[in-house]
């Protein structure tokens, strides 16, 4: 008897463990977390989430990868608002029928210590993109990134540590020499500026950067005019000018990436003579218009 009951009490024990599985795995049946992207903006992170739901249902609870969360935004796949409501790091979308949700929210994820900016935060059962600022340095991270590039880091799912430090913007101040006079270039950024070189022959000048922060480049305009085209590593690049006088241009590049910048000018610089030479060309001119006149004169 005993025997029988131990073996009913299996069977039973057997089916109640079939029925309760789905119930786990309910949440994951009602949508599918498909990329993350953690973008760092000063001592806060903006979040991105794109989720593919089940039209059939009405509301979807998703895990934000921080307690601390503020301004949520969810969207459907025609932009339309979705209501939302959060309670610690549980996020609550009313996706009504939606097929596809963009939910975004910031995330105090960010502490700073001696100049070290440490970064936490929990992707669940997602991997996650991080975006830090530019010309940042890594300094830790507790797992083995999928990839590294720039400035964005691919991780693993799971919890998230990564530390970092952010360059200073310093000023660097090339000088160049053509005909005789020297001319100083400034270029203000975050980057490591190296290889500064002037071709007059060709009126650009290029420099390399390792980094893909802002620049601001001062430009005497004697050295190659007062019109540019900027290419990095051979491709066009947009230029900003932010203020012109009658001496220097000052304009802002937003490089994509590290490589090799290239000012040309697209305007003719003109030449800038000798005294003897001038003298010369000066001295020819009135001689070729004394003739003029003479043959004017004698009514040639």
């Amino acid at each position: 008897m005993s025997r029988g009951r131990k073996l009913i009490g299996g069977i039973l024990l057997t089916f109640l463990l079939i029925a309760l599985q789905p119930l786990n795995h309910s949440a994951h049946a009602e949508y599918k977390e498909l990329d993350m992207i953690v973008s760092i903006l000063q001592d806060k992170a903006r979040v991105t989430e794109q989720i593919n739901t089940r039209t059939t249902i009405s509301t979807i609870t998703i895990q934000a990868i921080s307690p601390e969360i503020s301004h949520v935004l969810a969207v459907d796949e025609h932009n339309v608002v979705l209501a939302t409501s959060h309670e610690g790091n549980t996020v609550t979308i009313d996706t009504l029928g939606a097929s596809h949700v963009t939910l975004t929210y910031d995330a105090n994820i960010v502490t700073k210590s001696s100049g070290v900016s440490t970064v936490n935060y929990n992707s669940v059962d997602i991997n996650s993109t991080l975006v830090l600022p530019p010309a940042s340095e890594i300094v830790s991270v507790n797992n083995i990134p999928n990839d590294i590039s720039g400035d964005t880091v691919s991780l693993p799912s799971g919890q998230v540590s990564l530390s970092y430090v952010t360059r200073t913007v310093s000023e660097h101040v090339f000088t160049t020499k053509w005909n005789g006079t020297s001319y100083s270039v400034a270029v203000i950024t975050a980057s490591k500026i190296e290889n500064f070189n002037y071709d007059h022959k060709v009126n650009n000048l290029s420099f390399t950067l390792d980094k893909d922060a802002p620049i601001l480049v001062i430009l005497p305009k004697s050295l190659l005019g007062d019109q540019y085209a900027v290419t990095l590593n051979g491709n066009a690049t947009h230029i900003k000018y932010y203020y012109q006088n009658a001496t220097d241009s000052w304009m802002r590049i937003d490089p994509s990436s590290s490589g090799t910048v290239e000012i040309i000018g697209t305007t003719t610089v003109p030449e800038f003579f000798s005294t003897p030479v001038i003298l010369a060309a000066s001295l020819i001119l009135l001689i070729s218009l004394i003739q003029i006149y003479s043959r004017r004169k004698s009514g040639f």
